[in-house]
């Protein structure tokens, strides 16, 4: 399995954040608005994910119980897989806040920030993800020579 590019990240979240500027700037009036607490789920994920690095860093370099390399491949698997995640939802909650932040009126400024959040912690799963997946790397055996 070959590491996360960021740029691939970079290029889901612009695509994301462009569909979905444009999908709000067609149909913000039609459809309701999010929830607010609908972002907090990805900081939830990422925070989650932030711990479980730091406690496999510490079972991989042998300060806690051993841990199985299936395991850590599963870990691997799960970092990889919510990156995009994040890269998405960071990006779609961007291209909203882009449309949404220029509008006046009350639930235009409830929407800004529920956009501003979900942006946030699309970013913060993102990283977390990213970190989780570099603890999980398999490690170059020394040289002998």
């Amino acid at each position: 399995m070959r590491p996360t590019r960021i740029s691939a990240l970079v290029l889901i979240a612009v695509a994301a954040g462009a569909a979905a500027y444009l999908l709000t700037r067609h149909y913000y009036a039609d459809v309701p608005s999010p929830a607010r607490y609908w972002p907090i789920t990805l900081a939830f994920v990422g925070v989650a994910e932030l711990y479980t690095a730091y406690t496999t860093a510490a079972r991989l370099a042998g300060r806690s119980r051993p841990i199985h390399p299936i395991a850590v491949a599963r870990l691997a698997a799960l970092a990889k897989a919510s990156s995009p995640v994040g890269a998405v939802m960071g990006g779609g909650y961007a291209g909203f806040l882009v449309h949404v932040s220029r509008l006046d009126g009350s639930q235009a400024g409830t929407d800004t920030v529920t956009a501003a959040l979900g942006t946030a912690f699309g970013l913060l799963l993102v990283v977390c993800a990213l970190i989780l997946e570099r603890v999980c790397r398999v490690k170059t055996p020394p040289d002998d020579g």
